[in-house]
């Protein structure tokens, strides 16, 4: 039984399909800090929740990763060809415990209810072997705009949503939320023993002098959690 909040979401991403891509760009930068997180991927195990159509998926299956997917969108799923994806539920994991070496969770957090972090991260790590990792990136809270530098990130989008450019309405139940990554990562701790924040550089934002010394000041954060306390990202 999927929630209220995970049935708007569900019918945004059906109706919205087509706004999204179905391929990376090999270097895409969210993609390189996941596997820099992971590390070689041939031959792991690996779960892509929120796989949508399957963009990291297929890109880690070209890298010799086993990998599984999970999205709540019918029409996003059913654009997801060649990835061995399922329809379901991050808080309720139709898989058996420790069946991955690694689980990946790229712009999902933004979507989910706050409330429901402590039941997803929960179902991550059961669904991991005791060495695995849970690589998560998302939007930092703590941003600026990579356009107007000037101007926090999170108050371009509050504009913008605004202006009905996002795809979740200004007036409607949801809204895609953005998170201090100190907030994520003190969630992570109560179910991983290591958790480590990255934030990741776009090739927008690597133009501009600031960014490139402020890590802080980027969008993107990379969340790496271990089972086992791990090494070094």
């Amino acid at each position: 039984m999927i929630s209220a909040h995970e049935a708007e979401v569900t019918f945004r991403f059906d109706a919205l399909h087509w706004r999204f891509k179905d391929a990376l760009e090999p270097e895409d930068y969210r993609l390189v800090g996941v596997l820099d997180a992971i590390g070689p991927v041939a031959g792991l195990r690996v779960l892509d929740l929120g796989c949508g159509k399957g963009r990291f998926a297929k890109a880690l299956q070209d890298r010799g990763a086993s990998v599984a997917g999970i999205d709540l969108s019918a029409a996003m799923l059913a654009e997801a060809d060649g990835v061995a994806a399922v329809r379901g539920s991050a808080r309720r994991l139709p898989f058996a415990s420790g069946s991955f070496d690694a689980v990946i969770a790229v712009e999902v957090f933004e979507h989910l209810e706050p409330s429901t972090w402590a039941e997803t991260i929960a179902e991550a790590r059961r669904v991991l072997a005791p060495r695995g990792t849970l690589a998560i990136v998302d939007k930092s809270l703590a941003s600026l705009n990579a356009q107007r530098p000037w101007m926090p990130g999170a108050l371009v989008k509050k504009i913008d949503e605004r202006r009905g450019l996002w795809m979740y309405p200004s007036d409607g139940p949801v809204r895609e939320r953005w998170f201090w990554p100190s907030r994520l990562r003190k969630a992570l701790l109560r179910s991983f023993p290591d958790v480590r924040v990255v934030h990741l550089l776009s090739p927008a934002e690597r133009k501009l002098v600031l960014f490139r010394r402020v890590p802080a000041a980027r969008l993107m954060a990379l969340w790496v959690a271990r089972g086992d306390g791990g090494s070094d990202v």
